[in-house]
C-alpha cells in the first residue's frame, strides 16, 4: 500500500510558502520560493511551487518520483478568481496524486481559525477579506491591482509614485520619503514614468518597503499614505461583519498588516486576533478532507 504525503501551499503575489506533512500530521520539511499568482504567470507559479517542491521534499528525504508514495497537494494560490487561469494551470503535468485548489484566501482563513467560523484580511502585495461562517464563504476587495486592492503594498507603491510626481510637477509636498522614491529612480523623471508604466502589482509593492521605512521617521507623506490604507482595510472590516450580522475573529496576514494596526479602528482592532495556524497548514486541512472523503 502507497504511503500517503500531504503538501500545503500557500502562493501569493511575491512569494510561496511550502509544507510536507506525513499522513500521521508529522512535518517532514518546508521551504520558501517566489510568486506564485497564476493570474499573472502560470509558468512562473509552477517554477515557483517545483523550486519549494524540492527543497521540502529533500529536507524529508523523499525522492519526487518514489512509486512507493502518493503526493496530494492543497493549494491556495493567487489568482484563482480568474477561472481560464485555473484551467491552464491544472492542465500543466505535475507530479501529484491528487491537487485541491482554492485561493490563497481560502486556505488562509481556514488555518487562521483551525476550521472555525472567522474573518481575515491579508494585507500583502495585494488585499483581500474573507470570511467563513456557518459553511457559507464571503469574500471582500481581492479583484486585483490597480483597479482594486486598495490599501495593500502595490497600492502603497503607486500613491507614492503619484505623490512623488506631485512634488516634481509643483502640486505637492516633498518630504524624505519621496526624496528616497525618487533617488530610487536615480533622480530622473523619464526613467521613472517609464518604469511605472511598465510595472506589475509585485513591482509597485516594492516601493512599499520605503513608505513603510519612513513611517517610523514620522514622515508627514508617510504618516498620510498609511492613514489612507488604514481607511480602505476598515471598509473590508466593516463589509465582513455585514455578511455574518455579528463581529467575528479576525486575523490579519501580510507583510504590511502591522504597520496598519495603529490605523484601525477601534471596532476592528477589537476582533483581531493572533491566527492559530498559518497558511499552509489551512491547505493541508483542506486536502486531507478531500483525500479522507473518497
Amino acid at each position: 500500500m502507497k504511503k500517503d504525503i500531504f503538501i500545503g501551499l500557500d502562493g501569493g503575489g511575491t512569494k510561496t510558502k511550502l509544507l510536507v506533512e506525513d499522513a500521521e500530521g508529522n512535518l517532514l520539511g518546508s521551504a520558501r520560493a517566489g510568486p506564485a499568482n497564476i493570474r499573472l504567470s502560470v509558468s512562473q507559479a509552477w517554477d515557483s511551487i517545483f523550486h519549494a517542491l524540492h527543497s521540502a521534499l529533500k529536507q524529508a528525504k523523499i525522492e519526487i518520483d518514489d512509486p512507493t508514495i502518493n503526493l496530494h497537494a492543497g493549494m491556495g494560490l493567487a489568482g484563482t478568481e480568474i477561472p481560464f487561469a485555473c484551467k491552464e494551470f491544472l492542465e500543466k503535468p505535475h507530479p501529484f496524486k491528487s491537487i485541491c485548489l482554492r485561493s490563497d484566501a481560502f486556505i488562509a482563513c481556514l488555518g487562521a481559525h483551525n476550521g472555525q467560523d472567522g474573518d481575515i484580511i491579508i494585507i500583502g502585495t495585494g488585499v483581500i477579506g474573507y470570511q467563513i461562517f456557518e459553511n457559507t464563504e464571503s469574500q471582500v476587495n481581492g479583484w486585483g491591482f490597480p483597479h482594486a486592492d486598495e490599501g495593500g503594498g502595490a497600492w502603497l507603491g503607486m500613491q507614492a509614485i503619484r505623490k512623488t510626481l506631485q512634488w516634481q510637477d509643483g502640486r505637492g509636498d516633498k518630504s524624505p520619503m519621496l526624496e528616497a522614491i525618487f533617488d530610487h529612480f536615480n533622480n530622473n523623471l523619464n526613467e521613472m514614468v517609464v518604469w511605472a508604466n511598465e510595472a506589475k502589482s509585485t513591482n509597485f509593492a516594492e516601493l512599499a518597503l520605503i513608505v513603510t521605512q519612513f513611517l517610523e521617521e514620522n514622515d508627514p507623506i508617510s504618516l498620510e499614505l498609511l492613514q489612507l490604507a488604514g481607511k480602505e482595510i476598515n471598509k473590508i472590516g466593516m463589509a465582513l461583519e455585514k455578511f455574518s450580522h455579528k463581529p467575528l475573529p479576525c486575523s490579519l496576514f501580510g507583510g504590511i498588516a502591522n504597520f496598519i494596526i495603529p490605523f484601525l479602528e477601534d471596532s476592528l482592532k477589537s476582533r483581531i486576533k493572533e491566527r492559530l495556524n498559518d497558511a499552509p497548514k489551512g491547505a493541508i486541512f483542506m486536502i486531507r478532507k478531500q483525500v479522507l472523503e473518497k
